[in-house]
Parts: structure tokens; C-alpha cells; sequence
């Protein structure tokens, strides 16, 4: 099946621009393809814009995030076809989608200590759980959810580091336990974020005892 869209598209350049706007597209586009190719055909109308196209590269369609390797079909079917594209992070916008990363990557800076350099790859995938959260909307000191789920894989990656790990996220003021539900700010939802974060809170409280 191929969908007809009507989608406004959020532009910005930090170099030039004062105020965002949204520009508007009508694509047609089959039911198979993903986001990224949507985003490639709005490219080839409009020279000028740009967006992320690494392999772990998210956006959001209105307040959802969502990796730019999702099917069409999945979000019509959820969004429908009047979509709002936009960057992880309107304050943080650079260049049309694409966003200044930099405070992003000071949360590695943070367990940087506990880890191996490599792990730097796998907490870059992790980056559309920092952007998304409702509490870094209001606190952009906020340790973020990418930290905390990075902090789960590696707390059982590094045994012998668990411990002062699980101490850098148990803050009350920037850590862990002012995290929001990311539920409904990920498509598709992924219950297994939740998860990880309730582990993490039980495993700080047997820490502290």
C-alpha cells in the first residue's frame, strides 16, 4: 500500500536562524519503507535540510521518539498520515533534525572511570532515552534515562565496579529516582526500560543497607 503524507517538518540553523519553522511536504510512499527514506525523499525536494543518518539515528513525530529505521506502515498506523517531524531536542537543534549532542556524551564522561572506552558505541545507542525524557525537558542537569540504562548493562558487564556505578546515579537532585516513565514517549513502547530502571532502584537500596 503506499500513503499519501502530509507532514511539516521542523527547520532550523543555529548559524542563521533566530526562530524554528515548519516547512511542508506532501510524499507519497509505500507501506514497507522505513523513516529513513522518507526523510531521503524530503532531502531530494529540499536540498537544504538535514537529518541524522548514523545507524542509531531517532527523531520525533510530535512528542514521540522513535529510531529512523521504523516502517511506514507501523507509523501510519499509530501516528496516521498527517505527521510532524522534529528534532530529539528543539533547544538543542543545530541544523534542521540533527541536535548539538554535546551534553549528551558528558553523561559517558560521568562513568566514563568504570568503563572501557569501546562501551562508548553501545551508550551512543542508548541516546534517544536522554532526549525523550519528560524530566530532562524541565532539567537538562538531569542525569538522563541513557545513563541509567547504560548503568544496567554495565553494572553486569563490570562486577567489580557495580558498586561505585550504582553510587554515581543514586543522587536525589540529578540521579535516578527523579526518572519519569518513558512509556509513552518511545514508539514502539518497550516495557523493558521500566524494568531495567525498578532493577536499578532495588539494587541502589540493597547498596545502601
Amino acid at each position: 500500500m503506499t500513503y499519501k503524507l502530509r507532514l511539516s517538518v521542523f527547520r532550523f540553523d543555529a548559524k542563521s536562524d533566530y526562530l524554528p519553522f515548519y516547512k511542508k511536504h506532501i510524499i507519497k510512499i509505500g507501506e514497507e519503507k522505513s523513516l529513513d527514506e522518507l526523510l531521503k525523499m524530503i532531502k531530494e525536494e529540499d536540498r537544504l535540510f538535514d537529518y541524522p543518518t548514523d545507524k542509531t539515528a531517532a527523531i520525533k513525530i510530535g512528542d514521540k521518539g522513535l529510531f529512523t529505521t521504523v516502517r511506514i506502515g507501523d507509523i501510519v498506523e499509530n501516528f496516521g498520515t498527517e505527521l510532524t517531524l522534529m528534532p530529539l531536542s528543539e533547544k538543542r537543534a543545530s541544523k534542521d533534525l540533527i541536535i548539538n549532542d554535546k551534553d549528551f556524551y558528558e553523561r559517558f564522561d560521568l562513568i566514563d572511570p568504570f568503563v572501557d572506552s569501546s562501551d562508548k558505541a553501545r551508550f551512543k545507542e542508548l541516546m534517544i532515552y536522554h532526549y525523550v525524557s519528560d524530566t530532562y525537558k524541565y532539567d537538562d542537569s538531569y542525569q538522563g534515562d541513557a545513563l541509567f540504562l547504560f548503568a544496567y548493562e554495565m553494572i553486569n558487564k563490570y562486577q567489580s565496579q557495580a558498586k561505585k556505578i550504582l553510587n554515581l546515579i543514586d543522587s536525589e537532585t540529578d540521579g535516578i529516582w527523579l526518572h519519569t516513565n518513558l512509556c509513552g514517549k518511545i514508539f514502539p513502547i518497550d516495557y523493558k526500560i521500566e524494568e531495567k530502571i525498578n532493577i536499578l532502584k532495588d539494587e541502589i537500596l540493597k547498596a545502601r543497607s
